[in-house]
Parts: structure tokens; sequence; C-alpha cells
């Protein structure tokens, strides 16, 4: 029963990225609650609770690091472990992302048992 999933929150505005996260987290025991662009998931911030909060970078509307920053700021979502996942990968994208309070950041394109296997170490378990 998805109800008793954890659930991820994924900000990612590219439909064949979303679907392969979606179906990989899916198969790995994860509910995953998709958000087409950034404004889409700061609506869904505070509708968790989230075990992860997945962020692309560059998104329409409202980027990954604007949403990074209000769920950080939000009581809800303040201590919920964010994964950035974004074809971004200089290292100032690396130090925003970890100053910003991101607990990872993991390059596109990616392998999706890697994927996987960084969200089961990031995700917190329901009621953590």
């Amino acid at each position: 029963m998805t109800d008793q999933l954890p659930r991820i929150l994924l900000a990612e505005d590219e439909e064949h990225i979303a679907k392969l996260v979606a179906f990989k987290l899916g198969k790995s025991g994860y509910a995953v609650v998709h958000a087409r662009n950034g404004q889409e998931a700061l609506d869904l911030l505070g509708r968790g609770p989230w075990a992860l909060i997945i962020l692309d970078v560059m998104m329409p509307l409202v980027d990954g690091w604007q949403v990074l920053k209000a769920a950080r700021a939000l009581e809800a979502t303040v201590a919920v472990p964010v994964l950035m996942l974004t074809a971004k990968s200089f290292q100032q994208d690396l130090a925003n992302a970890s100053g910003l309070g991101a607990e990872d950041f993991l390059k596109k394109p990616f392998d999706p048992d890697h994927l996987a296997q960084v969200v089961k170490k990031l995700a917190r378990s329901p009621g953590g």
C-alpha cells in the first residue's frame, strides 16, 4: 500500500528522467511524488512527511537552489535529507549544494542502481 511507503518528493522537469527515477525508487520501496517544476515543489514541501527530497537544479519558474533554501527554512522539511540531481557538476555547484544544506549531489546522467543506493543511505525511515 503506497500510504505506508516512505515518500520522496522529486522535483524534475525532464519527464523521462522523472519516470526513470519514479520507476527505480518505486521498485526499491518508495512512493515518489513528482513536481514538474520548482514552483510545484515549493507547493508540495509542506505536504509531507518526506523521507527524502530530490531536486534538479535547473528547472522552470523556480530553480532547485531556491527550493532547497525554502526546504531548509520550513519546520516541516528542515531536517529532511536533500539530494541534488543535476547536469551541473562544477566544484562551485558542489560547494553551493553543501553550503545550502543538501546531503548529497548526483550528476546526470546517473546509474539508476547507484541512485537507489544513495537514496537508501539518505532517506529517513517513516516517522524518523
